[in-house]
């Protein structure tokens, strides 16, 4: 199936994803609930996953997530739909269109954002910001999707320097909602040509500055990380589940570049309470979900599951 088709099989089913929020009257500041509907390391998999899979068989497919999403958008109130990247590689489809129809299908779907892995450089920094130029000229979609990274100094690459941020403030009914995001380090992963321009800092470093800023000045109620570290690399790296006790004040850590499975969230201690850590395998078989209700700038409860994308 080509491009066009699938954008316009999608648009069938994805134009009214983005639905106005349904606000209660007069909103307490601080107070009131949000959905975080997310997926990671999607790498190009447009279509389902064919018989001869094993357990992942038949699921999947972008007009199925689109579907999922759309019915959770009317069933739900405030909700963001994010990405913990490596949107590229895998399938003849990047092959074929470098990774704008991935992008393009995105924002068709209404999503909010993302950040970048390291598949996203497979094909150095020019391509990937065609892809993303590709997007941006993309009519009638949702609202503009936002790339997020606070630990990747971007001054070498000023073409994708000016879209990429450290941080997105998203305002709902009672809630301010701080998102950034954090990448894998370049070495052994990324050739020295395909990210000409740009350098690795330690996530840990670059993100309590964030962080701070988040909640000291933004005033945010909850701060949302979109990770592309993994999930649990024993030490021998940064990563999710060391994160929380390395930088305090995370609700939430969307997580990618491991393609683990979790059924549901894993609970990590740290300073101000706990963080979330979650993310739901590879290829868009599973949609993320986290809930989180929050009163006087405090997360009173929070939960989560893995949605199987099903025909």
């Amino acid at each position: 199936m080509d491009r066009r088709t699938f954008l316009a099989a999608l648009g069938a089913t994805a134009a009214a994803t983005q639905l106005p929020l349904q606000a209660a009257a007069e909103p307490v500041q601080g107070s009131g609930r949000i959905t975080l509907l997310h997926t990671n390391d999607t790498h190009s998999r447009i279509e389902p996953f064919g018989p001869g899979n094993g357990a992942i068989s038949g699921l999947g497919g972008v007009t199925r997530r689109a579907t999922l999403i759309k019915q959770l958008r009317q069933q739900l109130g405030s909700v963001l739909l994010l990405d913990a990247g490596d949107t590229f590689q895998g399938t003849p489809y990047f092959n074929r269109y470098k990774g704008r129809l991935d992008y393009q299908l995105m924002r068709m779907m209404g999503y909010d954002a993302g950040t970048l892995g390291n598949h996203d450089f497979d094909n150095g920094v020019g391509p990937l910001v065609e892809a993303l130029e590709a997007m941006e000229q993309l009519q009638h979609a949702n609202a503009p999707f936002a790339l997020l990274n606070c630990n990747y100094d971007f001054k070498g690459a000023p073409a994708l320097a000016k879209r990429v941020r450290p941080y997105q403030v998203k305002t709902f009914p009672g809630l301010r909602v701080g998102l950034t995001g954090v990448g894998v380090a370049f070495a052994g992963l990324v050739s020295d040509k395909n990210h000409e321009g740009i350098t690795w800092r330690d996530p840990y470093e670059s993100l309590k500055p964030v962080v701070k800023h988040l909640r000291e000045v933004e005033k945010v109620d909850l701060v949302v990380l979109l990770s592309h570290l993994g999930y649990n690399l024993n030490g021998t790296a940064p990563d999710d589940l060391r994160l929380p006790g390395a930088v305090a004040g995370i609700d939430a850590i969307i997580g990618g570049h491991s393609h683990t499975f979790l059924e549901a969230p894993t609970k990590v201690p740290q300073a101000q309470g706990e963080t979330l850590v979650f993310q739901v395998g590879f290829g868009g078989v599973n949609l993320g979900r986290m809930d989180f209700a929050v009163a006087k700038g405090t997360v009173r409860a929070a939960s989560g599951s893995a949605l199987p994308v099903l025909a």
